[in-house]
């Protein structure tokens, strides 16, 4: 007889598509191991910017950054910034106590998974709205915990109470619908050390650990054979060897720069917004109205000189904008530039004169299953959906900026120094693990947002809209 349906998901912060695997294979992470063994592990896409906060959206609402108005764990609104500077609509930044004002940011139609499945719980996402007060488990304490890791670097001590508590509620004799585990000490390692560093590795070994302690209870209780277990990531992260702070970059380069955490200088020209440290949103407030700007006032502002300098910096991949025409975005290197489109619900790339997506041709394909598929190998995996999705927002800025790898875009505001970065569209920070415990779906190539629809299925939930789509049969 079938049980009741319960989804338990494992957010591996930070857990590269590379590293993982090359722990399992070495025998470092068995309980994992054994889910792989009785399930599927594979390779899936997050979003752009691929950074904590905003990259968990997919996952607990199906909505990508750009159409939540989430884009990024900083961001800034021109339109209520010129309103009024005493708004505080104007900038976010997560990294903080403003971090309480994530759930009121997103639009209250787009639910979160903690709103439409029953009992949820919640340990260490900043995504919370649904969840009961009780059943925010790290909820007392979680800010001494996370302030500590930061600055004194002792990063596991946050999972390890994280998975205490989640014990001493499943012993209690509490049920659940979903539970929602955040471990972040994969990406703190890897911020602060290295992707493979022995502490990195570790943090691995603290999430098999708690699998293997959270399994044998739940089928010690009978429920685990009628569970959906799932363990992702957000984002990879790659080695981080020098620092470009592109809002210094600005100001000394004629255009002053409001970023955090300095955001009250006197007339300000510009305003970047950082994530993840290999992405930033550029604001430019050098001009009349409140509006976002499109290819040729973009040019015209940063003034043709600046703009090459710019981009001849060696930590700048690639800067995207809005195209002159609708539904068109320009993405430009050093070297020059290529067109992306979505018109009537198809997705097309120009190569122009620089390939700067490296997809090699020109196409165009019949919708955004297809331009997954075309370009989930490339080095920029789904950068046609994800420019596409982040520019719906006015949030995302006049133009965004990918770094290249081995650099990132903020400098000596981030204390301690960080020897790891992710936020960019290349594929070590885009591709992520996948695994569940579940054989013979759906095959063809994953989204993060995907997991949202097929914990709804499993659930039997059925008409919620969202930009992923299940991976169970029968959809």
């Amino acid at each position: 007889m079938q049980g009741k349906k319960r989804v338990l998901f494992y957010l591996v912060d930070g857990a590269h598509s590379e590293v993982l695997p090359e722990l399992l294979e070495k025998g470092l992470l068995p309980n994992i191991k054994r889910i792989v063994d009785e399930g599927t592990m594979r390779k899936a896409t997050t979003c752009f910017p691929s950074t904590t906060g905003s990259a968990y959206l997919p996952f607990l609402t199906g909505h990508f950054p750009g159409s939540m108005g989430v884009t990024g764990i900083r961001w800034f609104d021109k339109k209520e910034f010129k309103r009024t500077r005493l708004n505080k609509y104007a900038m976010r930044s997560y990294c903080g106590p403003e971090a309480a004002w994530f759930n009121t940011d997103m639009p209250a139609e787009k639910k979160t998974l903690f709103e439409l499945l029953g009992e949820t719980y919640n340990l260490n996402s900043m995504v919370t709205r649904g969840v009961a007060a009780e059943r925010d488990l790290m909820a007392k304490g979680k800010s001494k915990l996370y302030i500590r890791a930061h600055f004194f670097q002792e990063h596991h001590n946050v999972d390890e109470e994280s998975h205490r508590r989640l014990m001493t509620m499943l012993r209690s004799g509490k049920d659940f619908d979903f539970i929602f585990f955040v471990l972040p000490s994969v990406d703190w390692d890897s911020h602060m050390f290295d992707v493979r560093d022995e502490k990195t590795v570790a943090a691995y070994q603290i999430a098999d650990n708690s699998l293997g302690e959270v399994r044998g209870e739940l089928e010690k209780k009978g429920w685990w054979d009628d569970t959906l277990f799932i363990l992702t990531s957000d984002h990879g992260l790659t080695a981080t060897q020098h620092h470009l702070d592109i809002g210094d970059w600005l100001t000394e380069n004629g255009l002053k720069c409001l970023t955090y955490p300095v955001i009250w200088r006197r007339k300000p020209k510009s305003v970047v917004m950082i994530s993840g440290n290999s992405f930033g949103s550029v604001h430019l407030l050098n001009h009349t109205g409140d509006h976002v700007l499109r290819e040729t006032a973009l040019k015209a502002l940063m003034g043709g000189e600046r703009l090459t300098k710019f981009l001849n910096e060696k930590a700048i991949d690639f800067i995207a904008y809005r195209g002159d025409q609708e539904n068109t975005f320009i993405v430009q290197n050093k070297d020059g530039q290529g067109t992306v489109t979505h018109i009537d619900g198809k997705y097309g790339y120009d190569p122009g004169t620089s390939d700067p997506l490296k997809l090699g041709k020109a196409f165009e394909v019949a919708g955004h299953r297809e331009a997954l598929e075309a370009t989930f190998d490339s080095e920029y995996p789904d950068s046609l959906v994800q420019i596409t999705q982040l520019f719906s927002s006015v949030r995302a800025g006049d133009f965004v900026v990918s770094a290249s790898i081995g650099y990132d875009l903020r400098d000596f505001w981030e204390y301690p120094e960080h020897k790891g970065s992710h936020g960019s569209l290349h594929k070590s920070h885009i591709h992520v693990p996948l695994i569940y415990n579940q054989k013979n779906w759906k095959t063809h190539q994953v989204r993060t947002a995907d997991v949202f629809s097929t914990i709804l299925q499993w659930k039997g939930i059925t008409g919620i809209p969202s930009e992923g789509e299940s991976l169970i049969d029968g959809d």
